[in-house]
């Protein structure tokens, strides 16, 4: 096996997770049966690369389908049209004269970029349902996978963009070689991520393994990128705390912290309401690191 990043053969296996308490979570918490995703195994392993310090789950077969997503996509939270990682690239992406935002759900994004900056951003997306929703929107958003489009329109854009997508994907190392070859050259690509070192590593949380997400990122991952892609790092911006992530961010830490006996008291749920009553209404949580890099 190597890293599905930088093909390094130097993994290092972090954790081990059983299938059937996972599915037992999704059906608890979101009323999916994910029993299919995981085609008959009874564990999954996180593993870390060496070299550039991704770390991945394996195998690489647990990549959700299609229809988990067509599934995701009737919560209301799952399509957001409006995150802070949107405002944060519109600034990145202003002067760019075409760009292709992928993954791009109902394109919401995208609609907005051309309302708001004049920037002109196509979308691509695997999601079925998603392309129908956007197309009965009037956007311009296709069925396409990235690595057949940029076999068939390299040197095109000069942007590419791609928010909570790249966690997804069983070779992320794929990906950007594709979104490098749409690029012109000085083109720009923004990414919308997971922040693994953010409160969000405290969490126990079905979204953030397979058969949703095959990665975790963290900024030290970004900084390796370059070592092994036509690519520079110009920033690295983390979200503040929003608003909708408070609960989470303090049942977290709560949790955490409630390890230690004379702390136990603080997994209280009055407690953790409280907490998170009192951040909002004082506006602290905007002081807070959020989930997304």
């Amino acid at each position: 096996m190597s890293c599905p990043l930088c093909e390094s053969p130097q993994i290092v296996e972090i954790r081990r997770y059983e299938v059937t308490h996972l599915v037992r979570e999704w059906d608890r918490r979101f009323s999916v049966d994910v029993t299919a995703e995981f085609a008959g195994l009874a564990e999954f392993a996180l593993l870390e690369c060496s070299r550039c310090s991704l770390r991945f789950f394996a195998p690489s077969s647990l990549a959700g389908s299609s229809a988990l997503y067509a599934q995701l996509q009737r919560f209301d939270w799952y399509y957001m049209a409006r995150k802070w990682e949107h405002d944060t690239a519109l600034k990145d992406l202003r002067n760019s004269r075409r760009a292709l935002e992928v993954g791009c759900g109902v394109g919401d994004f995208l609609a907005r970029a051309q309302r708001e900056a004049g920037i002109t951003v196509e979308g691509i997306e695997l999601n079925e349902a998603a392309v129908l929703g956007a197309k009965r929107r009037g956007r311009p958003v296709r069925l396409a996978d990235l690595k057949d489009v940029a076999r068939e329109e390299a040197q095109t854009y000069d942007a590419v963009c791609s928010f909570q997508v790249l966690e997804h994907l069983p070779e992320p190392g794929e990906f950007l070689q594709a979104a490098c070859l749409l690029l012109q050259p000085r083109g720009r690509l923004v990414f919308g991520l997971p922040d693994a070192d953010s409160y969000i590593r405290y969490e126990w949380n079905p979204l953030d393994m397979p058969p949703h997400h095959m990665s975790r990122w963290s900024e030290r991952v970004l900084h390796q990128v370059e070592k092994f892609f036509p690519l520079h790092l110009v920033h690295v911006r983390k979200e503040p705390l929003a608003d909708y992530h408070v609960q989470g961010y303090v049942d977290a830490y709560t949790f955490l912290w409630g390890r230690n006996w004379w702390l136990g008291g603080m997994r209280h749920p009055r407690v953790r309401n409280g907490l998170a009553r009192c951040l909002k209404r004082t506006g602290l949580h905007r002081m807070l690191r959020g989930q997304t890099l």
